[in-house]
């Protein structure tokens, strides 16, 4: 093959090897030809350059380099295979009239295809020359093929000569791009094995370490933070063994006392006695050695079960949550208005509401804040709960019932309650602001439940069991308290009624 494409080339010449290049290849596949040859331009792309350039190189690169040969040579026959395939299919004085009367192959007006087509059936470089002599190519550039056009192309052409252009370019662009792809892909495919290798490796690695785990939890009996059945099978595996070491025993020494016994007088053999004797008794030592080991074991096994007891039953009741580290507290805050309002009035001030619910949250995440207020008709309270609003506390309203007999009822204590249990599962921390000893059950139950438990209040107005109920108890003190100016009230100033609302600090 190599040697036939040198012939052909060879016959076909210089010029006419370009006519036939610039004739039946466009553009792209003229770049794409120069670029498996191996043409480089340093500093520019292929696709920059002049169409005649580029032929001009192809066909010098040819005359030295063999492969550059092969591939024009396939290149054309593709092109030409049509033409050829008819020329093969006419007889030899057909073929001879067609030359003789200058008449192009077929008639299919394709001089470049004939060219190639006589190189390739034999015929010489001489016919091949007058050949082309007799149809010389009469544009002024080599963008047109055999045409009669004038050398100037019309502005319709000259526009889509750029479109063609810019659509080369964008075509060499995806083709690069999808030879960076499959670049990408390849890599991307070696460093998936060597994932996958590794993961491998890892999956080995934590098998023995499980088998690992495994025997040291066998061996370890009893040690384990959450034991179960299985921690207990060493112990229970020597107890048995033990235990059957220990009937074996019992069996042997039983025939040897019966055989002393069945003896009615002493045996002849005074070093057999003795030596008989010797082992009775070290059998009889080595019964109650076994024995006490066998009581030990038991006592070891009781109390193991006994532990293991006492830990599935603290397992079975709710423990308070665990937090992840550097996870915040999740608390909520419960305030009991009227209860702290007595015990603000006892120190003649106004309790700031704001410190008193920072030394609630500290550094913690407060979910919710809820105030719970009993308003009277006869007193406005709606300044004091924007002021509560205001500060993000939801307010919880109540209105003062009087009864037929005088005596007045409105209290919070069985919704606070109700409140409280439902924020349970979402809160770490719950904290309420009262002193009222009617929560100290609740306080317990909460506290069972899973969450801990804090009480704010003031030491004198809160009972002791609600103290000792909870887990940590915040005093209200002078601190969380705002004073206001003395200053001399006129004569003629009204107090203010016994039955005033709460105060809050702005």
């Amino acid at each position: 093959m190599s040697r036939q494409s040198k012939q052909i080339l060879e016959r076909l010449g210089t010029q006419s090897l370009a006519r036939v290049l610039d004739d039946l290849l466009d553009r792209k596949r003229l770049v794409r030809l120069a670029n498996s040859c191996g043409l480089e331009y340093p500093g520019m792309r292929t696709v920059s350059q002049k169409r005649q350039r580029i032929i001009t190189d192809l066909i010098n690169r040819a005359s030295a380099d063999q492969p550059t040969r092969t591939a024009i040579y396939n290149v054309l026959r593709k092109e030409a295979r049509a033409t050829q395939n008819a020329w093969s299919s006419l007889s030899a004085a057909e073929r001879q009239e067609l030359l003789g009367n200058d008449k192009l192959l077929l008639g299919n007006g394709d001089l470049s295809r004939q060219l190639f087509v006589l190189a390739c059936t034999g015929e010489s470089s001489e016919t091949i020359a007058a050949l082309l002599a007799r149809h010389p190519k009469h544009t002024g550039d080599g963008g047109s093929r055999g045409s009669g056009r004038a050398a100037r192309p019309s502005r319709e052409e000259t526009r889509l000569g750029k479109q063609v252009a810019e659509r080369d370019n964008k075509v060499l662009h995806l083709e690069t791009q999808l030879a960076k792809s499959k670049d990408a892909q390849k890599n991307a495919k070696r460093e998936l094995g060597q994932r996958k290798s590794e993961l491998a490796e890892l999956r080995a690695r934590v098998d023995r370490l499980r088998q690992d785990l495994e025997e040291a939890r066998a061996t370890n009996s009893g040690a384990s933070a959450t034991p179960d059945d299985r921690d207990l099978e060493p112990a229970l595996r020597l107890l048995r063994k033990l235990g059957t070491e220990q009937k074996k025993i019992a069996r042997h020494v039983a025939r040897l006392s019966e055989r002393p016994a069945a003896a009615p007088a002493p045996s002849p053999n005074p070093p057999l006695a003795e030596a008989l004797a010797t082992l009775h008794k070290e059998i009889v030592a080595l019964r109650r050695d076994r024995k006490k080991e066998l009581q030990q074991f038991a006592f070891g096994y009781e109390e193991l079960r006994a532990e293991l007891a006492a830990q599935r039953k603290a397992a079975a009741r709710p423990g308070r949550p665990r937090l992840a580290k550097g996870e915040q507290a999740r608390v909520a805050v419960f305030i009991d208005v009227q209860n702290v309002y007595y015990g603000a009035r006892r120190l003649k001030g106004k309790l700031d509401f704001d410190a008193m619910l920072q030394a609630a949250v500290g550094d913690r995440r407060l979910i919710q804040a809820t105030a719970y207020v009993v308003e009277s008709k006869e007193i406005d309270q709606s300044g004091f709960i924007a002021l509560l609003q205001h500060r993000a506390i939801d307010v919880r309203r109540k209105t003062l019932r009087v009864r037929v007999d005088g005596s007045k009822k409105g209290d919070w204590d069985m919704e606070l309650a109700l409140d409280i249990l439902d924020s349970v599962r979402h809160v770490d921390v719950v904290v309420l602001v009262s002193g009222d000893g009617d929560f100290t059950s609740l306080v317990k139950r909460v506290k069972r439940m899973g969450p801990r438990v804090e009480v704010i209040g003031f030491p004198r107005n809160t009972a002791k069991s609600l103290l000792e109920a909870a887990d940590s108890f915040h005093p209200l003190e002078r601190k969380f308290m705002i004073y206001p100016p003395r200053r001399k009230r006129p004569a003629s100033s009204p107090r203010p009624p016994r039955g005033a609302p709460p105060t809050v600090g702005k």
